[in-house]
This record gives C-alpha cells, structure tokens and sequence, in this order.
C-alpha cells in the first residue's frame, strides 16, 4: 500500500517542521539568527521545489526510508499514526 503525493508531502513536511508550518519555521529560525534564517529559507525552498517535482513512487520510497530510519522520532509526531501504512521501499522506486 502506498500513500497519496498529497499525503506523502505533509507527512514529510511534519517530520522536518513539526508542528509548525515551513514559514513558522523560518521565522523562530530568523529570529534567532539572521544569517540561520537565511539558510532556513533556502532549505525550506528547496524542499517544497523537491517535492514538487518528485513523483508519487518518489515521495513514498522517501516516507518509507524515513519511517524506517526514525521510527521513534515519526512516533512523537502528531501525524505518527498517517505513516504506519505497509510501503514496500522495493515498489516505491522508479
């Protein structure tokens, strides 16, 4: 079983800001340094560029390697119980 594009980005998008959204993000990053804040843009920018261009099978293989590399992280998300869905990393690859 796989997991929608749509879906498939939030829960990435959870895993990398929490509960916060990208722009909350940057600006706490801001706020404690400009310079920091920049590169948290930056990242942010790139990240959503990603996974816009990202396919379906793309952005499940990524959630299946996240959920395996971090679990117990994953697991304190408000999102945890969204990325316990059975993702074969073998189907997801293009």
């Amino acid at each position: 079983m796989t997991v929608s594009s749509k879906t498939a980005k939030k829960l990435i998008y959870d895993f990398m800001f929490e509960s916060e959204s990208a722009k909350e993000w940057v600006e706490d990053v801001w706020g404690l340094s400009p310079f920091l804040g920049q590169s948290a843009a930056n990242a942010a920018e790139v990240l959503g560029a990603l996974l816009e261009t990202c396919s379906e099978r793309q952005l499940n293989a990524v959630v299946a390697s996240l959920y395996s590399a971090h679990k117990e992280t994953i697991g304190e998300l408000s999102s945890a119980s969204e990325w316990r869905v059975s993702i074969d990393p073998k189907e997801a690859v293009d």
